[in-house]
């Protein structure tokens, strides 16, 4: 007995040698280093120093790498390139001549690098080079133009150290996976400390405290994540993050907004489709690894596929909405199961930002442009968007922005998501900040900024819109407008830049639009009406408060919208005290709230 316990307490080095030699491969193939760990003065730096084994440079694994960075390209060509090398090395050539085609196979990536168009695919043929001719050293079978190659990667890596200094992070993962796979020669280990400053710098920079990225769009956000995250991956595999413990929590907040934009199966939506997973795998696994509690759950939920599964067990993942003010932007969602409706609002800007998703369809995105006149003079902005309100219901969410106008006037619009029933409101509205009596004719403009590639469909006589492209997508009302075409001022026709409403009133004004996103629905009989709304008996003019009533097929809303002071009223039965109501008309001609804003 004893001496089988002695026999099993090897030192970590024989231990090495005895799984080598059971698996048949030999100490030529042991995986590449990384130096000696950089120091750390904090004690959160030193948590960040995750020791782990260095990357491997195995034939397999290394095909396997070079197969993700396939996947990732954007031109064929590149994709094509980098394809045909990890075959080349996945075949485990032995003789010279197989040696010298994958030796010209690398060589074909760095020449592409320098001349492709996409600024994406260019750095990745060279983080693909550097792979492969790792592998080439570490195994023992590099030959005499290998040196060369090596040369050229350095070569590449001086000219992305000029872009990264241009605040330009797109090559800071060839040189980090340069910097790592050969840490033994001084000028490729040297590159890190460029690639370290230049992600500290983006990351403080675009992050706000809340973990909110500032750009334009879903897609830009979710890319400029993913690439941090890819980073880090590649660090911690070879020993160590690349920043700081003040990066690393920046950097960790910012995974719950990634999360939030995210489609069907996790994967990013761009135009009326959506990209592979690959795209998305460093992000959702920096989730799943980083992240704690909701958002862990969440990251790995999309990770396996099981967000349906999950929410119906636990109801603990992320929350559906957030609103960062520091970086202006809102996130609404109405779950994590596929097919989900998710609403995207950026405010920094005059003209806010809107993205409208319905599972892996973008149906809107771009500027959500507006523009309002007071007898027939312009009224500009005349301060910064500021967030109104915030409220999440079981069956509702309610975002409100506003700005304030010249003349007194005060610039409203809100997005309500009707979680349950697939339904967003899209509403604009013009009301007084300085308490005096409505006067002057408004006329209001905006532009719901339909997505290329979906077909916009009006009817022949009414005005409410079709959106679709394989299949129909979306039904557009506009509930301010008469439904019939040659009943009053105004319009709702669709244009190159996307749906645009124009809408007159008095004093004030309240201009919906309903976006019903159910496929059940879509293809019913549609109607609504302008209600009338009565205070003491006494008929209210629309300048006062707005009414109406949306049906399609069997299913009734009710919206309703106070333009003054609340105050206790009716519409179609229903007495309401609120400032804003939305809500769900029952058979028996109730109202089923949805929610309701005092």
């Amino acid at each position: 007995m004893t001496a089988t316990k002695d026999s099993t307490k090897k030192r970590p080095k024989q231990r090495a040698k005895d799984v080598a030699a059971a698996t048949g491969e030999s100490e030529e193939e042991l995986p590449v280093g990384s130096g000696s760990p950089p120091s750390a003065e904090s004690v959160g730096d030193r948590r960040l120093q995750r020791h782990r084994l260095p990357p491997s440079v195995k034939g397999r694994v290394v095909a396997k790498q070079i197969q993700e960075l396939a996947e990732c390209c954007e031109s064929l060509p590149a994709r094509q390139r980098l394809r045909s090398l990890a075959r080349l090395i996945a075949d485990r050539p032995k003789n010279v001549r197989d040696l010298s085609f994958v030796e010209a196979a690398i060589g074909e990536c760095l020449e592409q690098s320098n001349h492709t168009s996409a600024v994406r695919d260019e750095w990745l043929l060279a983080e693909g080079a550097v792979w492969s001719l790792a592998w080439l050293a570490r195994s023992r079978r590099a030959g005499g133009s290998a040196g060369g190659l090596l040369e050229q990667a350095v070569q590449r890596a001086a000219a992305a150290a000029t872009v990264m200094a241009t605040r330009d992070t797109a090559p800071a993962a060839f040189v980090l996976t340069l910097a790592r796979l050969f840490c033994d020669i001084e000028a490729c280990r040297m590159t890190e400390a460029d690639v370290t400053s230049a992600l500290e710098e983006e990351i403080a920079r675009l992050v706000s405290s809340e973990g909110s990225l500032g750009l334009n769009g879903s897609a830009p956000v979710i890319s400029r994540i993913c690439r941090w995250a890819r980073c880090r991956r590649i660090g911690l595999e070879s020993g160590s993050v690349p920043w700081g413990h003040p990066t690393e929590e920046r950097f960790t907040a910012c995974l719950a907004q990634g999360l939030r934009l995210l489609g069907n199966d996790g994967r990013m939506l761009v135009g009326v489709g959506r990209l592979p997973q690959v795209f998305t795998q460093p992000l959702l696994e920096a989730a799943s690894n980083c992240m704690k509690g909701r958002g862990q759950r969440t990251a790995r939920a999309l990770l396996a596929g099981t967000t349906r599964k999950v929410a119906a067990k636990s109801k603990r993942l992320l929350d559906c909405s957030h609103d960062d003010q520091e970086a202006a932007v809102a996130i609404l969602r109405s779950g994590w199961i596929s097919d989900s409706l998710r609403v995207q609002v950026e405010y920094r800007d005059a003209i806010p930002r809107l993205e409208l998703a319905v599972g892996d369809r973008l149906l809107f995105d771009g500027d959500w442009e507006w523009d309002v006149t007071c007898d027939g003079e312009r009224l500009p902005a005349d301060g910064p968007w500021e967030t109104n309100c915030l409220v999440a219901k079981r069956d509702a969410i309610v975002f409100e922005i506003k700005a304030p106008l010249a003349g007194g006037l005060q610039f409203e619009r809100s997005v309500t998501l009707l979680t349950i029933d697939r339904a967003v409101l899209l509403a604009d509205a013009v009301t007084r900040r300085d308490g005096r009596p409505p006067a002057g004719e408004l006329r209001l403009t905006a532009t719901l900024p339909v997505t290329n590639g979906l077909e916009l469909s009006p009817a022949d006589e009414t005005r409410e819109v079709y959106l679709y492209d394989t299949v129909m997508r979306c039904l557009a009302m506009p509930l301010g407008l008469p439904e019939w075409q040659m009943s009053g001022r105004g319009g709702f026709v669709p244009t190159p830049a996307g749906l645009v409403i124009e809408q007159y009133g008095q004093g004030r004004m309240f201009a919906p639009v309903w976006l019903d996103c159910d496929p059940r629905r879509l293809g019913e009989q549609v109607t609504w009406r302008q209600l009338t709304v009565a205070d003491t008996r006494i008929n209210l003019p629309p300048s006062m408060a707005a009414g109406h009533r949306v049906q399609v097929g069997l299913d009734q809303w009710l919206l309703y919208r106070a333009l003054d002071a609340p105050r206790n009223r009716t519409l179609l039965g229903c007495n309401v005290a609120c400032e804003f109501l939305v809500g769900r008309v029952t058979p028996d001609g109730t109202v089923q709230r949805a929610v309701e804003i005092e």
